[in-house]
């Protein structure tokens, strides 16, 4: 029975770590979240004490995730500086300038990609 809880709790965690952040999605990320609690209360025939430790444990493992993404961002940001200083060393000035001015090119042809992409994303959903 414990088995059959925790996996349908960290089913449920996999679930909720894909989340939007915008207003409009939250709202309805919370509505689901609360459905599917209590859906799982339903089919497990759960306690209300239970469904607290579910809320709990899905709530520190969520805080748990946000700090692991935290530190690999600082880490990914470590090595993109330390990329770049060893470019610095290795590149003439005019060379890393160049350099420099074609990387911003590419992040922003990125940024336009992943725009478009979340707007045609956006009026799928809707």
């Amino acid at each position: 029975m414990k088995k059959l809880i925790l996996s349908a709790a960290f089913l449920g965690l996999g679930v909720f770590g894909f989340a939007q952040t915008t207003s409009d999605r939250k709202g309805d990320f919370e509505q689901k979240k609360a459905a599917r609690m209590q859906e799982m209360k339903q089919e497990l025939n759960l306690t209300d004490a239970q469904v607290a430790q579910i809320k709990a444990l899905h709530e520190k493992k969520a805080a748990e995730r946000k700090q692991e993404m935290a530190a690999k961002k600082q880490d990914r940001m470590k090595m993109m500086k330390d990329n770049e200083a060893e470019m610095q060393k290795i590149l003439t000035p005019d060379q890393f300038k160049k350099f420099q001015a074609l990387k911003e090119k590419k992040m922003a042809e990125r940024k336009e990609h992943f725009q478009k992409r979340k707007a045609a994303n956006t009026a799928v959903v809707k």
